[in-house]
């Protein structure tokens, strides 16, 4: 009470607020990872664990493989990072300022929208040895069997790299075409090309240096996530060993109780190698700018530009073909009835729906009972924050700023820890006060990953709106709520109606938030694609990750014909007359 009664008096009402509100939404993440140390060293009360004791660490040591799964866990999060950090900037270098520039900001949103289990179900199908791509070689080869080759699930985990990689460049570049606002980039370009020097040297040495800063942390969060993630590597990824993650939740479900205490040291470790990792990642930085500082100095104009222009662009080309077809290839699979190797048409049948579709209604009905109310949820709770931040903003602009930075970096709290972690964490805590398998704490670990999307997708319009069209609403109303909900909400409609449906596919592609928060008692669409795949049956397999691909694409349809037809029917506009 003394803390809250210091910064009360210090900060006004409306900073005092928007920590609250901030602080209210760390403490489950932070409560999460606190609540995992205990069982980490032999003390979980709720299963009859009491004794301090380093004996989990000592298991965990002596686990067979350990060193291949952290190692193979750290290859293949790393290179996916470098490999999908090198391809966002390159393909915003080689389309900037082409036809092709308007067409990249259209493909976001689709690539973005789309689970990444049911992309990986998609990337399977067509790297399978029976799969599309072997299928179309096998036809120009004259096989007649699938050959020997261990194209998913490999060893090297080459296909979930793959996977990061189209999942994961998406995003990067979205949040360069944010930093590139900030950047003279048109200026830089007719600089550099009348000191003779090649458009992509111009990128790399003089734009590409003040990009990367102001994307530091979603590179890092591509990194931990590629560290933490589950339900990919349960998919895509090696089996023996596998990823680190996934033994952890094996250890999780294991029947043995004494398995949550190798879980939970497990889970610190998991968290001690993000955190290496992104310390290497930024030591990295620093090695490679004071290394390259020569280079980028010695004045060469560059060479091969057009040759590396025109190998970004089709490597971008072609992240977009994979996309393509793995979400035909579900859409084949989910109608097959037989398909046999090598022919590329299979006979078709309705029976895979039929056969799911009693099973499907469920789940579809939960995914879109917790999406909706997450993410609405999610847009409420961001501009309540944002618009405190903005009125703070007003009134002190160097108090309002550090409050804005606060913020933001406290939303990407969660995505920058390992979810094993703290989700671990969180449900050892639920377990403790029986809050588990409950609708209203599914949702609500599913807003501390909805919400960090919401409020950043919602801080450039908040930030960007001009004050002007609020000040001459408050001058002919007289009233600050008014003027809010009929001036500046309506001005900012569309953003909202995006962020909605942003939230909701971020809510429909949680895996492991789900799992944990509702002990296995709501099934959502998610859960149950990733349990069909110790079953292989493909067939299903294509109907439940097309559903699960098709319901974030039906949420941003709704969103965009609706804030389009609000504002043609003159509903704005009409609003804001009154």
């Amino acid at each position: 009470m003394a803390v809250v009664k210091y910064f009360s008096s210090r900060l006004s009402p409306s900073a005092f607020l928007a920590v609250g509100l901030t602080v209210l939404f760390l403490l489950p993440v932070l409560s999460g990872v606190v609540s995992v140390v205990l069982p980490a060293f032999n003390i979980m009360p709720a299963l009859g664990f009491t004794n301090f004791s380093v004996a989990p660490w000592l298991n965990l040591l002596v686990t067979p493989k350990l060193s291949e799964m952290l190692f193979l866990t750290f290859s293949t999060s790393v290179f996916s990072t470098l490999l999908s950090l090198l391809l966002a900037l390159g393909a915003v270098s080689a389309l900037w300022g082409t036809p092709l520039w308007r067409r990249l900001q259209h493909w976001l949103s689709p690539v973005m929208a789309v689970p990444h289990v049911a992309l990986a179900f998609g990337i399977a199908f067509i790297l399978m040895p029976s799969g599309v791509f072997t299928r179309l070689i096998a036809l120009l080869a004259g096989w007649e069997l699938p050959p020997d080759w261990q194209t998913v699930n490999d060893a090297f985990g080459l296909s979930m790299i793959l996977l990061l990689v189209i999942k994961e460049t998406p995003f990067l570049i979205l949040m360069l075409l944010t930093a590139l606002v900030q950047v003279p980039v048109s200026g830089t370009l007719k600089l550099g090309a009348s000191l003779g020097f090649q458009p992509m040297t111009i990128w790399v040495k003089l734009i590409w240096p003040q990009l990367y800063p102001m994307i530091r942390l979603p590179v890092y969060t591509v990194l931990a996530f590629s560290i933490s993630v589950v339900d990919i590597a349960l998919i895509l990824g090696p089996t023996n060993p596998p990823t680190f993650a996934v033994q952890i939740l094996q250890w999780i479900q294991d029947p043995d109780l004494s398995s949550r205490l190798l879980a939970a040291a497990g889970s610190l470790l998991l968290l001690m190698l993000v955190a290496l990792c992104i310390s290497a990642f930024y030591l990295s930085e620093i090695i490679a700018k004071r290394s390259l500082r020569h280079w980028m100095t010695n004045g060469d104009r560059g060479r091969f530009s057009d040759v590396s222009m025109t190998l970004f662009r089709a490597i971008w080309k072609s992240v977009l073909l994979v996309f393509s077809l793995s979400a035909i290839t579900l859409l084949i699979w989910s109608f097959v009835w037989r398909w046999r190797f090598p022919s590329l048409w299979p006979d078709w049948s309705l029976r895979s729906w039929e056969r799911a579709w009693n099973g499907l209604i469920e789940p579809v009905v939960n995914s879109l009972k917790v999406g909706l109310a997450a993410s609405m949820l999610a847009t409420v709770f961001a501009v309540v924050l944002l618009e405190l931040i903005n009125l703070q903003r007003r009134k002190h602009k160097t108090l309002g700023i550090k409050l804005s930075l606060f913020s933001s970096f406290a939303m990407y709290a969660p995505l920058l820890l390992p979810q094993m972690t703290f989700l671990f964490g969180i449900q050892i805590l639920l377990l403790e006060y029986q809050l588990e398998g409950y609708w209203s704490t599914v949702v609500g670990v599913h807003l501390l990953f909805v919400l960090p999307y919401c409020f950043l997708s919602l801080s450039g319009p908040w930030r960007h709106y001009d004050q002007r069209q609020s000040l001459q609403g408050l001058l002919l109303s007289q009233s600050r709520l008014k003027t809010f909900f009929q001036i500046k909400l309506m001005m900012l409609w569309r953003p909202l109606m995006a962020s909605i449906a942003l939230g909701f596919a971020v809510s429909i592609a949680q895996y492991l938030p789900t799992l944990f928060a509702s002990a296995g008692r709501i099934e959502t669409v998610t859960t149950e694609a990733v349990g069909l795949v110790s079953g292989g049956n493909r067939r299903l397999i294509g109907v439940y990750g097309l559903v699960q691909m098709i319901l974030p694409f039906l949420a941003y349809a709704v969103a965009f014909l609706l804030s389009n037809w609000t504002v043609k029917n003159g509903r704005i506009t009409g609003r804001m007359n009154r």
